[in-house]
């Protein structure tokens, strides 16, 4: 059995953008949070990873499940024949439960696809400097 096929459609500082496809064929689809960074990132040493989940969208055939969960924590589970989308900023809101742990996508039934938006809250620190550097800063490490 494979697991579940994961993609990452975008990543930035702040955002990203996990694809998960597949069926009940497929083994969970497992997101680990360290496998978020950007290439403008870096992970803050002895800092902790935290991700809060802000967009769920999921479609899939007659028959599909979808499973998301955080620490064995539901966070959502669907039918996505029905095409759910959940949208949490446009109420101002994020799923912030168990946001320090990685997220598992378990799929059932028939193929489906679901897409999840992810906000970066901390953990990170930007390998970009927003002030002039000076002739003795290296551009190159994070918070010089």
């Amino acid at each position: 059995m494979a697991a579940a096929r994961t993609t990452i459609i975008k990543n930035t500082n702040l955002e990203t953008i996990v694809k998960i496809e597949g069926s009940s064929a497929d083994t969970a689809a497992t997101i680990t949070l360290t496998d978020l960074t950007a290439s403008t990132q870096a992970l803050v040493v002895g800092g902790t990873p935290t991700v809060n989940i802000t967009k769920i969208i999921s479609t899939g055939l007659l028959t599909a499940g979808v499973t998301v969960t955080r620490n064995s924590v539901v966070v959502m589970a669907c039918a996505p024949e029905n095409a759910p989308i959940i949208n949490l900023t446009q109420d101002g809101i994020s799923d912030t439960v168990q946001n320090t742990q990685n997220i598992v996508v378990t799929l059932a039934g028939a193929a489906s696809v679901t897409y999840l938006v992810l906000r970066k809250v901390s953990g990170w620190a930007t390998k970009v400097e927003t002030v002039v550097f000076g002739p003795f800063d290296d551009q190159s490490v994070v918070g010089s």
